[in-house]
């Protein structure tokens, strides 16, 4: 994923020599109950760069963005802007200061339409002041979309947009403050390759306007793609800093304080202090040539339709699809959470649920993509969240009292199994970065002990190192018998994965790759061609 190099003549006139410094992180400290968040990092972030932070789950990217935006006061240290030490008592302050921030956690008013969404606190009037101009907010809310290659209407409620698309909107939102400064915290993780092509090309645009981009991701493909400057963090404290020539420019490589060369591997050695090799676990084969679910002509109303798959035992079948081609709406109609059409069999018996209870105790388990909405309690303790599904197996005396030692035994294995950072598992949810909150998802599902594993987007936020660990858990669960369906954005994921891939289209199935078609070399092409409705190329045109 490469943007065209910008020309040194064509950038902006503080660009040119060494950047000015917009914002900086001096010192600062964050300590929460029983772990130090942030321990004493400080950056500079200029005019006319894209500085991107990594790190593993819980290494304090986030924190460090929340003490910048205005969300978090730090313990010690201070914010400077422009050169001069800041305290922001919230985030509208730092807004004021000219600081927007994209949040991991998606945060629109689902009772506002899009539209009021975009402009809140920043609404268009008019009759003196009197009444809002809601046909200017819907032109700009237009324009901002538009900028980011989406035509959502304006007037769609937030509260039944898919998860890409109030990331679209948030990302509108924080456009429309005209911020010099825009931090942005897993912008692609829940966008399709085509999306997160189009927002990184923008952020390359809003970069040589002259503003200050701070960057969070997982994909370390774009990090090295666009990132002026790289710092990396892990356990709280800044370990180590890339940055390209600015003179150079985009198109140079980033290289480390000795002059070398910097590539994702580097990074990824960085962030968890070790060498990595590969992610992926070998390939079982299906367990059983039973089928442990089916679908035929099957579809979530008005969204998907005449979709027809088996899964076997022991099989792990991928799902890719666009943005929009009716994925996730397919994979909640199977459990009950939205109208269906068609025929579903389980263990070969044709079922029908009202709810994710019901597919649950049938074996079905759905692990939702919006993890704060449909995947977690937030409020309540890591502990009640991961035994939740299964409570069953921890009530006493009738169901009249929880065996609390037995859930924080429960917990405490998937912590160490899933290597989750969680100092207090009493403590909400909540308190967890993001890709911690996601291991939590996962585990609580995989707790439940269900026979068909459904999985939307399973390793959204989770670092480089943390992803192996959760592809060798579902692929020994596979190998043990589970059926599972992983629904992913991130084509190599699948295909690294998965024993085939199914592509989905206009709510339609539009293609299969098999075990051997994964194998290729083209296989990720292949892929994208499918999904966008361009004809495959022959076999053999680029074994």
């Amino acid at each position: 994923m490469v943007l065209p190099p910008r020309s040194i003549s064509d950038a902006p006139p503080e660009s040119r020599g060494i950047p000015r410094v917009l914002l900086a992180a001096d010192a600062v400290v964050v300590d929460y109950p029983g772990v130090r968040a942030l321990d004493r990092v400080s950056a500079e972030f200029r005019a006319g760069e894209i500085h991107a932070i990594v790190g593993e789950n819980g290494a304090g990217k986030s924190t460090l963005m929340k003490v910048l935006s205005g969300s978090v006061r730090p313990t010690a240290g201070a914010v400077r802007v422009a050169g001069a030490a800041r305290t922001f008592n919230a985030p509208s302050e730092a807004i004021r200061a000219g600081i927007a921030m994209v949040h991991q956690e998606l945060n629109l008013v689902p009772t506002l339409d899009v539209a009021e969404n975009v402009c809140l606190g920043r609404e268009s009037v008019g009759a003196f002041g009197l009444r809002v101009d809601r046909r200017r907010q819907r032109a700009r809310a237009t324009e901002l979309l538009a900028m980011l290659g989406s035509s959502l209407d304006p007037t769609r409620a937030a509260g039944d947009l898919s998860v890409a698309e109030a990331q679209f909107v948030e990302i509108a939102k924080c456009l429309a403050s005209d911020a010099q400064v825009l931090i942005f915290d897993e912008p692609t993780a829940v966008l399709g390759e085509h999306e997160a092509e189009r927002l990184l090309s923008l952020l390359g645009r809003l970069r040589d306007e002259g503003r200050a981009i701070v960057f969070i991701s997982h994909h370390l493909d774009e990090v090295v793609a666009i990132a002026d400057r790289v710092t990396v963090l892990r356990d709280g404290a800044l370990v180590q800093s890339f940055a390209r020539d600015h003179v150079a420019g985009h198109g140079a490589p980033l290289r480390d304080a000795l002059g070398a060369a910097v590539d994702e591997a580097r990074i990824a050695n960085a962030m968890v202090g070790r060498e990595l090799g590969s992610i992926y676990p070998p390939k079982g084969a299906a367990v059983s040539e039973e089928l442990a679910i089916e679908l035929v002509g099957f579809g979530a109303v008005g969204r998907s339709r005449g979709i027809s798959l088996a899964v076997r035992p022991g099989e792990i079948v991928g799902v890719a699809g666009l943005v929009g081609s009716g994925r996730t709406e397919t994979a909640e109609a199977m459990v009950g959470l939205r109208r269906r059409e068609g025929v579903l069999r389980v263990g070969g018996r044709e079922v029908s649920f009202p709810g994710a209870r019901e597919a649950l105790r049938a074996g079905v388990a759905y692990v939702s993509e919006d993890r704060k909405g449909r995947g977690l309690h937030v409020s309540l303790p890591s502990v009640a969240n991961m035994t939740l599904p299964s409570l069953e197996r921890h009530v006493r005396a009738g169901g009249l009292s929880v065996d609390g030692a037995s859930e924080r035994a429960v917990t405490a294995r998937w912590i160490e199994a899933f290597s989750i950072r969680c100092a207090r598992p009493d403590l909400p949810i909540s308190s967890l970065s993001g890709g911690n909150q996601q291991k939590f998802a996962l585990a609580r599902w995989i707790e439940a002990a269900p026979r068909v594993l459904v999985i939307d987007e399973p390793t959204r936020g989770v670092d480089v190192g943390a992803k192996g660990e959760i592809y060798r858990i579902v692929a020994d669960l596979a190998a043990k018998g589970l059926a599972c369906i992983v629904i992913s954005s991130e084509l190599p994921e699948l295909i690294g994965l998965a024993h085939r891939v199914v592509v989905m289209r206009n709510g339609r199935l539009a293609g299969e790759l098999s075990r051997e078609k994964l194998a290729r070399r083209d296989c990720e092409e292949r892929i994208v061609r499918i999904a966008s409705g361009l004809p495959e190329q022959e076999e053999g045109a680029a074994a």
